[in-house]
C-alpha cells in the first residue's frame, strides 16, 4: 500500500471541541480588490464567513485578510492590532541549523529515522516544517478552516522558495478532526504528534504569549480533547505518540515509556505497539 499523496485536502467545516468558544471570525475586504472574483470574495465564499470593508470590522472580532505578504489574521480591525501568518522562512533549521535541530528534544521523542508523522493539532505549522525539514513525511491536521486556510497559503509561499520547497513539498495539509482522521489511515503513520492547545496559564506579572499563540487560541479555543487524542492516536497503529506538555503538567494515562523535556515544555512518549521496547529510534 502507498503513503497517503502529498498535496492539500480541501477545508471542511468542522467542531470545535472542549474549553472556551472561539472568537467569530470575517474577512476584510481591503480597498483597491476589485470584480466578482477579489481574493477575499473567494477567501469567504470557500470558508463560508461573512464579508467586510475596514468601516464595517467589528475590533473584537478576528480577521481573515489576504494582504501582499501572504494570507493573514489579525487581532482587530487594524494591522497594528497584532497579526499572524504561516511564514517558515523565518524556521531557524532553514539558515543552516538543521543538525542542531535533530538534537532538539522534539526530533528525539520522534525518532531520528525518517518516517510519516501525523502532526495532530497543526496550528500554525512550524513542529511540521521543522519535522519535515528533518526528512519526515508530515500530515498536518488542523480542525479549524480558517487555520487550515493560513497552512494552505503559507505552505504555497514555501513551496515557490527554493530554501523551503524540498521541506514543503513534503507536508500534506488535512482540514479535519484528528480523532476521526487518525482511523482512517492505511497504511498507519510511523509516529503521531500532539501538542494541544491548554488553557492560557495566570499571568500576573509574566510577558504575554507570542501573538501566534495569542490568536491561535482566540481562533481554536482552549482543547480539552487531548485524552481523546491520545486513545485515538494510541488506536491508529502508529509505533509511537508523542504528546507536548507543560512541564510541571501531569502525565496523561497510557503506556508513557519515555519522556524529552527542554527548557519550557517536555514530550510524553508513548508505544502503541507492546512490543516495541522503550529507547526505539
Amino acid at each position: 500500500m502507498s503513503r497517503p499523496p502529498l498535496g492539500v485536502e480541501s477545508p471542511k467545516p468542522d467542531r470545535v471541541g472542549g474549553g472556551h468558544h472561539p472568537d467569530p471570525v470575517a474577512v476584510l475586504n481591503l480597498p483597491g480588490e476589485e470584480g466578482p472574483r477579489r481574493p477575499s470574495s473567494e477567501l469567504a465564499h470557500r470558508l463560508g464567513l461573512p464579508l467586510c470593508g475596514p468601516s464595517e470590522a467589528n475590533p473584537e472580532h478576528l480577521l481573515l485578510v489576504a494582504s501582499a505578504q501572504g494570507l493573514e489574521l489579525w487581532a482587530g480591525s487594524e494591522r497594528r492590532a497584532g497579526y499572524a501568518r504561516v511564514d517558515w522562512s523565518i524556521r531557524s533549521e532553514v539558515r543552516g541549523a538543521g543538525r542542531r535541530l535533530a538534537g532538539q528534544p522534539l526530533p528525539r521523542a520522534i525518532g531520528r529515522k525518517p518516517g510519516f508523522v501525523v502532526d495532530a493539532t497543526a496550528g500554525f505549522g512550524g513542529d511540521a516544517f521543522a519535522l519535515a525539514t528533518l526528512g519526515h513525511r508530515v500530515l498536518a491536521v488542523e480542525r479549524s478552516p480558517v487555520m487550515a486556510a493560513l497552512l494552505e497559503d503559507g505552505r504555497a509561499r514555501a513551496l515557490a522558495d527554493p530554501q523551503l520547497q524540498e521541506a514543503a513539498g513534503r507536508i500534506q495539509i488535512c482540514c479535519a478532526d484528528a480523532r476521526e482522521r487518525l482511523g482512517q489511515l492505511d497504511p498507519p503513520p510511523d509516529a503521531v504528534y500532539i501538542d494541544p492547545m491548554y488553557p492560557a496559564p495566570p499571568r500576573a506579572k509574566a510577558a504575554l504569549p507570542r501573538i501566534e499563540i495569542q490568536l491561535l487560541r482566540r481562533l481554536v479555543g482552549t482543547n480539552s480533547t487531548d485524552t481523546e487524542l491520545l486513545a485515538a492516536a494510541l488506536a491508529s497503529g502508529a509505533r509511537r505518540v508523542v504528546v507536548k506538555r507543560p512541564p510541571g503538567a501531569p502525565v496523561l494515562p497510557g503506556p508513557r515509556v519515555d519522556s524529552h523535556s527542554g527548557k519550557l515544555v517536555r514530550y510524553d512518549v508513548y508505544h502503541a505497539a507492546p512490543s516495541n521496547p522503550p529507547g526505539v529510534t
